[in-house]
């Protein structure tokens, strides 16, 4: 990657980045973008034009801006993403089946659904789960209808590192300590992020929330598997929080913020998350008093969680969705107010695609000289990097 220092071409790259990044928020006059962003109208003029040249901004209709005529008399023109410059595609692999979804430059999501476990025969875990990747991506891309395949987020159970390229534990793949960075530059032309499943579904809504000013919130995501991907002695629950501090993602001084263990549960027990009993994910189906205590407990554990962190919102996901009937009941009035059930299936897949997303409009810091470029869409670093730009 070329280096990033505090000259010229540091702020020409800044520049384009931040009109792009305010053209993801919807359409915009280059008067209105100058004004917003404190940038003369010639930047904004000379950016423009750079982008437009290489697809990613293209003109749009007028129709549903108020915009004021120029003084000068000029037709106004307002300016958009390109929503076909590229696809991101957003995986969330569980044990069993695998949610995918598409999205454009914009964050709006072009196809989401749940799609078959392919057939894999190898043994050995890492390489089963390169497999596995690889067959998926491939089958995501057939669907892109030939436009390009900016980058790939994969959202999964356990601890990622915050570099996106190494799973430190992640028991329903069975991975430990794998490192994945050598694969997936030698197998896609395009970056691959790993990132943890909860922290995903914040992605998603810590972009569809900016607006709104949601700077602090969580999403509690429960998860269950069912019995035969289940090693023994371990619950067929997956339980995470996601964290958002400040408008950003927190997590922790290991990575490991928002592993979720219950406060009922015997300190000197390991393999489960929560002190209530349940051994299939068919007794929590059909048991009704199975499933109160489960659901009591999580509740009862979220509110002191919300109490400690104050957030603004609090999100329910994964089978406390598919329960929502029976949650309801359960919260008290200080949590009932911030309670909000979210997408149970699709938030960790359109999530780890936003995050992905977002690095590509991530502003680099001055004199960043860092050689990870996966960070970077190969396409968006070779417009923007250009000496002409």
């Amino acid at each position: 990657m070329k280096k990033i220092v505090g000259n010229s071409q540091y702020q020409k790259v800044a520049n384009a980045l931040l009109i792009l990044q305010l053209l993801r928020k919807g359409p915009k006059a280059r008067v209105a973008i100058a004004k917003e962003l404190g940038l003369q109208p010639s930047t904004v003029t000379y950016n423009i034009n750079r982008l437009q040249e290489a697809g990613l901004v293209r003109e749009c209709s007028v129709a549903a801006l108020k915009i004021e005529p120029v003084s000068l008399g000029r037709r106004a023109v307002a300016l958009e993403l390109n929503r076909d410059f590229g696809r991101v595609i957003g995986l969330e692999l569980l044990a069993d089946s695998i949610w995918a979804s598409l999205i454009d430059p914009v964050g709006s999501v072009v196809f989401s659904e749940q799609i078959e476990f392919p057939l894999l025969n190898t043994a050995d875990a890492k390489q089963r789960f390169e497999e596995l990747v690889q067959t998926v991506v491939a089958q995501l891309v057939g669907l892109c209808a030939g436009i390009p395949v900016l980058g790939v987020g994969i959202a999964l159970p356990g601890i990622v590192e915050t570099n996106g390229q190494v799973v430190r534990d992640c028991w329903t793949h069975q991975l430990k300590d794998c490192d994945f960075s050598a694969f997936f530059a030698e197998t896609f032309p395009f970056p691959v992020v790993l990132e943890n499943d909860a922290n995903c579904c914040v992605q998603r809504y810590l972009y569809e929330g900016a607006a709104e000013r949601q700077d602090n919130f969580l999403y509690l995501l429960a998860r269950t598997y069912p019995s035969g991907h289940v090693p023994s002695g371990v619950s067929p629950f997956g339980i995470g929080l996601g964290l958002v501090f400040g408008g950003r993602l927190y997590r922790g001084s290991d990575s490991r913020s928002g592993e979720f263990i219950s406060a009922l549960m015997n300190r000197s027990e390991q393999g489960r998350q929560l002190a209530a009993g349940c051994k299939r994910k068919e007794d929590l189906e059909h048991d009704a008093a199975i499933r109160t205590a489960i659901l009591d407990e999580l509740v009862g554990n979220l509110r002191s969680i919300a109490s400690v962190l104050d957030p603004q919102i609090i999100y329910l996901g994964g089978f406390l969705t598919d329960y929502c009937t029976e949650v309801q009941p359960l919260l008290s009035s200080d949590l009932a107010g911030k309670v909000v059930f979210a997408n149970a299936h699709n938030d960790a897949s359109e999530g780890a695609a936003v995050n992905l997303l977002s690095l590509f409009f991530r502003i680099p810091q001055v004199g960043d000289t860092s050689n990870q470029g996966w960070r970077y869409s190969t396409v968006l670093r070779s417009v923007l990097e250009k000496e002409s730009l």
